[in-house]
């Protein structure tokens, strides 16, 4: 593909580009039911469609970049997203989106660096590879030396992309209408709005460096956790430079890890979210495979920190409190005002959405309330992601919303993030692991102990994305 030398930031010019998309899907859809009524086989056909809808997303949404390539990485990880019998389709084509987009003019890329460092790249490094080594919904990176003789990674932003994506907000509807032309059973829009609310954050990397700076210091010389190290003196409000880092990406360490190995991934994993959320205050949230390099012995490096959120004490010792009390096997009205605490859930429902609320959160604890070692699994994300549904049905029902959270609460936003990211990443690696041993070590670290919880399974919320005893018939397998 040619390189673009600016991302197209009007409102009206990202309408026209999701209604060429929309057009696109359409078409798509037509020559998928042309195949059907010409064919013995409803199954080709449908195969057929899903491959095409795949291809048309995979370019149009990385030419878009932004919020609409955002989307895209999602539906290529997170389960249920798409039609359960296609989910390899989208996962195999999407997931080009994590890494690689439509690349921008050298130019451009060069004039940004310019503007942001004062100089161009043959200046400020010793060597610079004008090749990207990847590109994602935000930004493009490139590998460089410093004149130390650092190997470092180079982000830059793509010019005009915060534009984008404020127009990108106000074109939420229109990206969802596109999206139904060819997958109508896709039920994106919650989470689209969730990301929406802190993509706009992302375009600020020197936030993102502080976060970064942050994460370094916290994980220093841990032994799974790998956080490259910002150069400041090369970073600018567009361009981040940090230590580089030499790993396989997600593809090729599935292709080459057996299950004992990817469980110690997923552990690494596990423990860099809730360690980083319940001693440090600082939730990573956005878990795609892109954002991970995995090295030997079980380490994982963690790349991307342009959506963090902080949390006080407060809000973690309410998290806590709902998922000791879950632990306990507690519901009733104690477990319902811990759950309005934490995550924000309306106190006009009546017993029946209660009732649904409280199996809804079990389900999400229950890698940490079954019996261990608990695996992770596509069956697991499978009956949360039905749960979700069937619940957002049922508030719609009963409250007249759309969605069971305001996902504007930091609250909803950690267990949403949790449940539908770091949730269908462990389920594709299969971890399997003790989870409240893990949960308690990480409280104890912190100071949330449930003095009144049984051991071992008592802990904090660190888990408010994980368990359930609604379904304890099943063990992630």
């Amino acid at each position: 593909m040619s390189d673009d030398s600016r991302v197209r930031s009007s409102r009206l010019g990202r309408v026209a580009m999701l209604g060429g998309m929309a057009a696109r899907l359409a078409g798509d859809a037509a020559s998928a039911a042309g195949r059907l009524a010409t064919s013995a086989s409803s199954d080709a056909a449908a195969r057929a469609l899903h491959k095409g809808v795949s291809q048309t997303l995979v370019r149009h949404l990385g030419e878009m970049k932004g919020l609409p390539m955002k989307l895209g990485q999602l539906l290529s990880y997170i389960d249920d997203f798409v039609p359960p019998e296609h989910r390899d389709t989208y996962r195999e084509t999407l997931r080009e989106l994590q890494v690689r987009s439509r690349p921008m003019l050298w130019s451009s890329i060069e004039e940004m660096m310019r503007e942001d460092l004062g100089d161009g790249p043959d200046a400020l490094f010793a060597t610079f590879d004008r090749e990207p080594i990847a590109a994602a919904s935000i930004g493009q990176v490139y590998r460089a030396t410093t004149h130390e003789g650092v190997e470092v990674a180079v982000k830059v932003q793509y010019p005009g992309i915060a534009d984008a994506v404020r127009s990108d907000l106000k074109n939420i509807d229109s990206l969802v209408r596109a999206l139904s032309v060819a997958l109508p059973k896709v039920d994106v829009e919650q989470s689209l709005r969730d990301v929406s609310s802190r993509v706009i954050e992302e375009c600020d990397y020197e936030a993102e460096r502080a976060h970064q700076e942050a994460f370094v210091a916290a994980w220093a010389g841990h032994p799974d956790v790998v956080v490259p190290k910002p150069l400041p003196a090369l970073c600018g409000p567009r361009v981040l430079t940090a230590e580089f880092i030499e790993g396989k990406r997600w593809d090729e360490m599935l292709e080459t890890s057996d299950a004992e190995q990817r469980s110690r991934y997923g552990m690494a994993i596990f423990r860099f979210v809730f360690h980083s959320m319940y001693v440090h205050g600082r939730f990573n949230g956005d878990p795609h495979p892109g954002n991970y390099l995995f090295l030997e012995g079980g380490r994982v490096a963690f790349l991307d920190f342009g959506c963090v959120q902080t949390y006080d004490r407060d809000s973690l010792e309410r998290f806590a409190r709902a998922r000791n009390l879950a632990g306990r096997g507690v519901r009733g009205a104690a477990f319902r005002e811990a759950a309005i605490a934490a995550y924000g859930l309306p106190r006009e429902a009546d017993e029946e959405l209660w009732q649904g609320f409280e199996d809804y959160l079990y389900l999400s604890f229950e890698p940490l309330l079954a019996p261990q070692p608990y695996r992770y699994s596509r069956d697991y994300t499978t009956r949360l992601a039905r749960r979700t549904a069937d619940m957002k049905l049922l508030v719609a029902k009963k409250l007249l919303k759309t969605g069971i959270f305001d996902t504007k609460r930091p609250g909803a936003v950690f267990l949403h993030r949790i449940n539908f990211g770091l949730n269908s990443i462990l389920a594709q690696l299969g971890a399997v692991g003790d989870w409240p041993a893990e949960v308690d070590a990480i409280y104890r670290a912190g100071g949330f102990v449930d003095e009144a919880a049984p051991a071992p399974n008592a802990g904090s919320d660190c888990d408010a994305s994980d368990s359930d005893t609604s379904d304890r018939d099943s063990d992630g397998s």
